[in-house]
């Protein structure tokens, strides 16, 4: 059961994420400069972005084994709080999108990037 709560708890963040940075693709797309992406890169970088993340979703949806689920939150988990710790390293604290809000990188967003590496990891050891 618990590894059931965690799978869909993975897919309800990264659902939430996709859906946010959707509906605002152009200021997602532009905060991927905070990271050294722009113009054709930055586009081509927030697409594979959404799209990873949304590919995450419809496999913790699927029939997939926990283990591959926890794979995905695992690797997207890793490549977020990376990010996350990178910026706030170096005190940057532009706003990312990371989770589909526009606010500014922060100990939240650190957190919410955590609980998705920490899911992953759980579903892959355990799965």
């Amino acid at each position: 059961m618990t590894l059931l709560v965690l799978r869909y708890g993975l897919a309800a963040i990264l659902a939430m994420a996709v859906l946010g940075k959707v509906r605002r693709f152009a200021a997602f797309r532009d905060s991927l400069g905070a990271y050294g992406l722009r113009g054709g890169l930055a586009s081509a970088g927030a697409f594979t972005v959404v799209a990873v993340e949304a590919l995450a979703v419809a496999l913790a949806v699927s029939a997939a084994d926990d283990a591959l689920v926890g794979m995905a939150g695992a690797v997207l988990g890793t490549i977020f709080t990376g990010l996350q710790v990178y910026l706030l390293a170096g005190g940057n604290r532009a706003p990312c999108l990371c989770f589909g809000t526009a606010a500014p990188v922060s100990a939240a967003s650190l957190a919410r990037a955590a609980v998705v590496l920490l899911a992953g990891l759980v579903l892959l050891f355990a799965g």
